[in-house]
Parts: C-alpha cells; structure tokens; sequence
C-alpha cells in the first residue's frame, strides 16, 4: 500500500513559482522608470517653489541674486521667509541658476549645450544633402 508524501511544493507549486518570478522581471524595469519618472515630477514641482520664491525675492529686494551659473541660496531663501521649507532634488541633483534666470538641477536638466562662435547651438543635427537649403 502507498503512503502520501507530505511537505515539498510538488512540480505545481514551482511551475507557479516559476512564471510569478519571469513576470516580476519583466516587470522590474517598468517599475525603475516610472519611480525616475516621479523623482523627476517631484523636481520640477520643487524648481517651480524655488522659482516662485525667487521671484518674491526679487519683488521685495533691489539686489539680483539671479547669477547664471550660480547655486540657489536655499538657505537664505528660507531665512527671509520666502521659502516655507527646504526641498531638495529626490536624486541628489543641486539646484543653479540658468542663463534666462530659470531654476535648473544638476541632475533633470543639465547645463544648456555650447553654442559656437556664430550662436548656433552645436548640438542640431542638420539631415545630410539639407544643408544647403
């Protein structure tokens, strides 16, 4: 007579086990992209305060703390009550002032590319035999 085995996970059980781990790889980098996806929404809204307190700065000071280049005073923000907390970039990117004034981060929106001595931006990509036109 047969006796039933008990305990183990049977050739069912990892067969399931198996196809649940395939579509958790699969879904693994959807998962990476829309938390970056976040990160960088979360970074904009934040750029959007700065820039709000920014200009509330420049509203109630005569002196300019708009310099290209430059990293944001949060600190100094905050202190003058412009800023009611400080919010920094979800990734570790720094915050700078771009060549216009806007608020940008190290991390979402780089440095705008280089332009050439005639002030074209060297980064567009002219399709070959349309130069000319």
């Amino acid at each position: 007579m047969r006796t039933k085995k008990s305990g183990g996970i049977g050739v069912y059980g990892f067969s399931i086990l198996l196809i649940l781990v395939f579509f958790a790889a699969l879904a693994f980098p959807y998962f990476l992209k829309m938390k970056s996806g976040i990160y960088k929404i979360s970074c904009k809204e934040i750029r959007r305060k700065i820039e709000t307190a920014v200009t509330n700065y420049h509203f109630n000071n005569t002196h300019s703390i708009a310099q290209p280049g430059k990293r944001v005073d949060l600190d100094m923000l905050m202190a003058r009550g412009y800023l009611m907390e400080i919010q920094y970039c979800p990734e570790g990117g720094k915050y700078f002032f771009g060549p216009k004034g806007e608020i940008l981060c190290s991390q979402h929106y780089p440095k705008p590319e280089p332009e050439d001595s005639a002030g074209k931006n060297t980064s567009i990509n002219v399709p070959k035999g349309k130069e000319n036109d």
